[in-house]
């Protein structure tokens, strides 16, 4: 007499397997959803730093102010940004830091840009 079909014990082990690979599959796209949220953060508060610059770059006043802060709304979330000034060698540049942070966690720094802004030019 042949038998047909799967016994209980090979059933079981196809599960086993089958769950195996679908937890690997689930870790897997939980990751990569968390890397590209973190690249979206990371992008959208680099916009943030360079949106500063500019408005620094284009105060009139010299030297700017040592340090600013504030809040600012992008990609329907705000972002806090963080602006240290401070004097280098040359007293025709200063050191800018700005530091961007949500607000939700604004202990964690998401971004930070650092470059050198020079003396305006008298026209």
């Amino acid at each position: 007499m042949m038998r047909r079909g799967f016994s209980l014990i090979e059933v079981l082990f196809a599960l086993a397997i089958f769950a195996t690979a679908g937890l690997a599959v689930m870790r897997t796209v939980t990751e990569h959803i968390r890397a590209v949220a973190w690249l979206e953060d990371m992008t959208f508060a680099s916009y943030v730093a360079a949106n500063q610059l500019v408005l620094l770059q284009l105060e009139t006043s010299w030297p700017p102010s040592e340090q600013s802060r504030g809040e600012v709304e992008m990609a329907n979330r705000t972002w806090l940004w963080q602006q240290q000034v401070s004097q280098v060698a040359d007293d025709d540049l200063r050191q800018v830091v700005v530091k961007v942070s949500l607000t939700e966690q604004p202990e964690d720094v998401v971004y930070q840009l650092t470059t050198f802004i020079g003396r305006p030019h008298a026209n």
